[in-house]
């Protein structure tokens, strides 16, 4: 049996697996022109088209800015915020329903100002 090994772990926003599904269905049709994708990647792209809110360059400028925003908005938050790309306070605290922390309404508010920058 084969088995594999992590090598690393990073979160990708929706749009960021968009691009890598993209590059991987155009390797895919030089390969084998009639299927060059799994089932599951092929749903996972359809996902990823219909849902994308940015562009991939976008999505990691977005990413990087929220991180460095506060200390305890790591990538994963970051990510959801960019594929959720909440409106306001409300959104903000369903997204940290589940999590330790809860942020204020002013740093939401200054999320939600950053996020407002890159909707379009």
């Amino acid at each position: 049996m084969i088995s594999r090994k992590k090598l690393e772990e990073k979160y990708l926003t929706i749009a960021e697996a968009k691009e890598l599904l993209e590059k991987r269905r155009a390797e895919g049709l030089e390969e084998n022109p009639e299927e060059p994708m799994f089932y599951e990647a092929r749903i996972s792209l359809e996902h990823a088209e219909r849902f994308v809110k940015l562009r991939s360059e976008q999505a990691m400028e977005l990413k990087e800015k929220l991180t460095g925003l506060f200390d305890w908005l790591d990538e994963r938050l970051a990510a959801k915020f960019v594929d959720l790309m909440p409106e306001d306070y409300f959104d903000i605290r369903i997204i940290f329903s589940k999590e330790d922390y809860t942020p204020t309404p002013e740093e939401a508010e200054e999320i939600i100002r950053l996020l407002d920058d890159y909707r379009e």
